[in-house]
């Protein structure tokens, strides 16, 4: 849309919307104006037969021949004369013409009374006969119709011109106030080119009018997450720089002992360490991309209906290995099904990394359970290892952090993924004790 795009339509759909009520009263007017003239007239052509049947012959002899002669009555047809002449016919009882005025058509006797309407070549003429009891004679009085349609035209025509001329005006004058009326999106829009990346605060109209408003409101709360977006995401690239250069630091210091190594077996332990290195910031770097891929992905995977001690089941076996070598039990538990809504790659993570914290902080021989119940859904994974202090459970989820000393490779992003991951999809990650009341355990309700 161009820059006056709103300012234009708005005119044009008032100028349309007034052109078409103006329109509709003019239509309503010249219907109203046509039946109020129709009476009128109707009442004139009786005030005249009445004033007609007044007069004895003599006097009606003198009106027919008034002065204006046969040229002037011909050349009142009825349309233009402001002042028309009375035109009437007088009959006796024998039905004879007595007296016919100039100008008053040449029809036949019509018996009667009232009014009427006479066609007589090819001329239509509104009449009007009076029937006098006493004399026996009737009066006739004729009008062509072209009379009454006159005024109710210049009427018409009158409404016409004020539109003609009164539209250009309106339109000029709303251009001009919507204009005015338009002024604050104006600041609002001003107010945003005048903004950065690195300038998200509030745009804050406090004057605007209340239809802006909510769209300031709408916009201060979007720059609002925008700024908490951007500082969520300097902080992370900041941990993952951090994280990242210690991996990294140590698999040069190693590179550089292969190449300084003067005995095989030397050069084999700095290669094997530069492979593990790799390994671990292999695992990191996925760990990371998951992690950022799961703010979109959780909004467009396909949702579908998942039984969570299947995913159990399927992340114990894909763990089992693990577990063996450190002598670790690992059992499955929960007969029922445990049905919850969400994306299967996902929830398959959430499981692993559960899974996955367990057997890596577990202690040698120690038993981890994993258990899903179906009232609400939920999952639990249950250690013996050691206990976390409750001061530091709270800190558990953040990204990269670690409590305590442990001697297990890990990057702390398991349980931020974990957590991540259960918020998408309507489930809440709490952190407590584990088997028997110590070690530590991880569950997951879904609402």
């Amino acid at each position: 849309m161009n820059r006056h795009g709103i300012r234009r339509r708005l005119v044009l759909l008032l100028s349309a919307s007034v052109a078409l009520v103006w329109a509709g009263m003019l239509a309503w007017m010249v219907i109203d104006t046509r039946e109020e003239v129709a009476e009128q007239a109707d009442a004139r052509l009786e005030e005249g037969a009445r004033t007609i049947m007044l007069l004895d012959l003599p006097r009606l002899a003198a009106l027919a021949t008034a002065p204006g002669g046969e040229a002037d009555a011909e050349a009142d047809d009825g349309d233009d004369d402001d002042a028309p002449q009375l035109r009437f016919q007088v009959w006796d009882r024998a039905g004879t013409l007595r007296l016919r005025s100039h100008g008053a058509p040449d029809t036949a006797f019509r018996p009667g009374t009232g009014h009427a309407m006479l066609v007589h070549d090819r001329y239509a003429w509104h009449t009007y006969a009076l029937q006098d009891a006493a004399q026996g004679y009737q009066v006739r009085v004729f009008e062509r119709p072209g009379m009454r349609g006159r005024l109710v035209d210049q009427t018409a025509l009158h409404m016409a011109q004020v539109l003609l001329v009164g539209l250009p005006l309106l339109a000029l004058l709303a251009w001009i106030s919507i204009g005015y009326g338009l002024r604050p999106l104006r600041k609002v829009s001003d107010a945003i080119a005048l903004r950065d990346a690195a300038r998200l605060d509030p745009i804050g109209l406090p004057a605007a009018p209340v239809e802006v408003q909510p769209l300031v409101d709408a916009l201060d709360r979007l720059l609002l997450r925008l700024s908490d977006s951007l500082a969520r995401e300097r902080a992370f690239t900041a941990d993952a720089a951090h994280e990242l250069r210690t991996p990294l630091a140590a698999i040069k210091v190693q590179a550089e002992v292969a190449l300084g190594a003067t005995l095989e077996t030397e050069r084999s332990h700095a290669l094997r360490q530069i492979i593990q290195g790799v390994n671990r910031t292999t695992h990191l770097v996925q760990q990371l991309l998951l992690l950022a891929r799961l703010d979109h992905a959780a909004a467009h995977a396909a949702s579908q209906a998942l039984d969570l001690g299947q995913l159990a089941a399927a992340s114990a076996a894909r763990f089992a290995g693990a577990a063996l070598d450190k002598g670790i039990e690992l059992a499955v538990l929960g007969s029922e099904r445990c049905s919850v809504h969400g994306d299967p790659v996902a929830l398959a993570v959430m499981v692993d990394n559960l899974i996955d914290n367990a057997i890596k902080y577990g202690q040698p021989g120690g038993r981890v359970h994993v258990a899903t119940s179906a009232g609400p859904p939920a999952l639990a994974v249950l250690g013996d290892g050691p206990a976390v202090d409750p001061t530091m459970q709270a800190r558990l989820r953040d990204r990269f952090y670690r409590a305590g000393a442990h001697a297990a490779e890990g990057s702390g992003l398991g349980l931020s993924i974990v957590d991540k991951i259960a918020h998408a999809y309507g489930g809440v990650l709490s952190l407590g004790p584990g088997l028997g009341g110590s070690g530590f355990g991880a569950t997951v309700v879904f609402g």
